[in-house]
């Protein structure tokens, strides 16, 4: 009896095997298909095939703080560098200047910025806006859509009461679609230019005893440290 027993056991457990392989095999073959439609549903709308990080759409912003020893002539640098990076100036005081400078520029003009003086402060900051951008796209569209079915509705309209309900809409949409056309053109400008801010303080003088100070720091570094 117990061997008849081992037999049923072992028998019973060899079907459970080839039943929970067999289940998840097909979950396997599911989830590989799910996620192969998925693939070439974004490869269609252009969200896959072919993304690179340079087909991302990211704003910059950087900020630099300096202290320097020529505030105005750090200033007309920093401005005449602009012009020469085909920038523009966003704001300008006597103690900082905001740029909007080209994207492919942005390097170049920190790199510059850097050499005025001695950095105190640095920092850029990356923002992707891609799918807001591709989302006002596909709203642009649409709502331009819209608006042809309501020009062909006021072509088609016969009473005074139905051309005033579709001017109505017409104006709302247009309305809209302005709208969206302006925030797509400033994600535009937005990525294409970089906006960087650059600050600058006269750097500090040391006073009569601060020079003395700074005299005896000579001394004693000349005694322990040969150059």
């Amino acid at each position: 009896m117990k061997k008849h027993f081992l037999i049923k056991l072992i028998i019973i457990t060899i079907l459970l095997s080839i039943i929970f392989s067999s289940c998840a095999t097909k979950a396997s073959v599911s989830a590989s298909m799910d996620s192969g439609s998925l693939n070439r549903s974004l490869s269609e709308t252009g969200y896959l095939s072919g993304e690179t990080p340079e087909s991302r759409m990211i704003t910059y912003t950087a900020s630099l703080e300096l202290s320097v020893k020529d505030t105005e002539d750090t200033r007309r640098k920093l401005l005449e560098q602009v012009e020469i990076n085909n920038g523009f100036i966003v704001r300008e005081t006597e103690n900082f200047i905001t740029a909007r400078i080209p994207s492919d520029k942005m390097d170049e003009y920190l790199i510059f910025a850097r050499t005025l003086g001695n950095i105190e402060n640095e920092s850029r900051t990356g923002t992707d806006i891609t799918d807001q951008y591709r989302d006002n796209i596909l709203r642009l569209d649409n709502l331009k859509n819209v608006r042809n079915r309501y020009i062909t509705l006021l072509e088609r309209a016969n009473t005074v009461t139905e051309i005033l309900s579709i001017e109505r809409e017409l104006e709302r949409v247009n309305l809209e679609i302005e709208r969206l056309e302006g925030r797509i053109q400033h994600a535009q400008q937005s990525v294409a230019y970089s906006n960087i801010t650059v600050r600058f303080r006269e750097r500090a003088k040391p006073g009569p005893i601060g020079w003395i100070f700074y005299g005896l720091y000579r001394g004693v570094k000349w005694l322990f440290i040969w150059d």
